[in-house]
């Protein structure tokens, strides 16, 4: 629920009413390129790799994300009003992905993520286990997730009903509002553990140097360690337009930790990556220090001393996102204190 705060009397504050896309003469299509352009933010990469995403004329899910078991949940992303169908096409794509066998998902991820390597090792850089999971243990269950505009009592319903029956489909509504005769959309992001996900509206980001999908990205990225960027690749490279010109911005080296600290010194830029136009974007930085890979053991800011100094379990698996200054603070310190030997 959305609610305009009334100062004076509180008591009296007006709910914001729901609208729907069609009292904007907003299209299927414009949702569709909307909430594409948001994966980072829909889906939580804390919690789950993506390996898949929908092709034109292609019968496949919006979406195909593995979590840390192995577990594989399909996604189903309604541009329009939710109603019983969508959990029929999430079933129907659960009964073509569910039987995919991890040489099968392998080739996915290669050809739809540009997955570099083998999709095990990547899965375990990804979520920093100790040991990757054995390919029996991919796709060993399914869960289902519908991202819709809002629900209704029926939608509801087979879900409960389907829940009894041991399928476990997960509803994700998005609402549309009209705030002084203009749309706002508003979503949540989804993680299969339930937590809490708190927003951080600071100027201060990190970004992954994306090693989990391809290995030698952060090179480009910390460039002759003065000047370098900050990029994010293919379906995730959206995430980058979050950036203000003048952020810091911290690179994040999965496994190893905080590599470098730069000033974005101008807004988002496309780039062709491996020959596909305008599939990297990027803003570049002035770095303020940066870490050559040689030394990187030494000096990288590594996520348990980040979590050790604010008493916290944060993870750093995400595209981009922001943090908080008390963080941004403590990654300064510990690497000063490592340069200070």
């Amino acid at each position: 629920m959305l609610y305009k705060l009334d100062k004076d009397q509180p008591e009296k504050s007006v709910r914001i009413k729901i609208n729907s896309p069609s009292d904007f003469d907003i299209h299927e299509k414009d949702i569709e390129v909307f909430l594409m352009s948001r994966l980072s933010e829909i889906v939580s990469e804390d919690h789950l790799m993506l390996i898949g995403q929908e092709r034109r004329w292609q019968e496949e899910a919006d979406l195909l994300a593995l979590d840390q078991t192995g577990r594989l949940h399909i996604f189903e992303l309604k541009r329009w009003k939710s109603n019983t169908e969508n959990i029929l096409q999430v079933m129907r794509y659960g009964q073509i992905f569910g039987r995919y066998a991890y040489e099968e998902l392998q080739r996915l991820a290669g050809r739809q993520m540009k997955l570099d390597g083998s999709l095990r090792r990547s899965h375990q850089k990804h979520f920093e286990l100790d040991d990757p999971l054995d390919e029996s243990e991919f796709n060993h269950d399914q869960e289902f997730v519908l991202v819709t505009n809002g629900l209704d009592a029926d939608t509801i319903s087979a879900v409960e009903y389907w829940a009894k029956k041991g399928i476990k489909i997960t509803c994700s509504p998005y609402r549309i509002y009209d705030i002084n005769g203009e749309p706002y959309i508003q979503f949540d992001t989804y993680n299969p553990d339930g937590d809490v996900i708190l927003e951080t509206d600071t100027q201060y980001f990190i970004v992954n140097t994306n090693h989990t999908y391809m290995e030698s990205a952060w090179a480009s990225m910390l460039g002759n360690l003065e000047e370098g960027r900050a990029s994010a690749y293919y379906d995730r490279k959206y995430a980058i337009c979050n950036i203000p010109k003048k952020s810091t911005v911290y690179l994040y080296h999965t496994g190893t930790g905080v590599i470098a600290k730069g000033i974005a010194t101008d807004f988002y830029r496309t780039a062709d990556y491996d020959d596909d136009a305008d599939e990297e974007y990027y803003v570049p930085l002035n770095f303020s220090w940066a870490v050559d890979q040689a030394n990187w053991n030494e000096y990288a800011v590594c996520a348990w001393e980040i979590n050790a100094a604010l008493d916290a379990g944060h993870r750093f698996r995400q595209t981009v996102f922001s943090v908080s200054h008390e963080m941004a603070e403590a990654i300064d310190a510990i690497f000063l204190e490592k340069q200070q030997g």
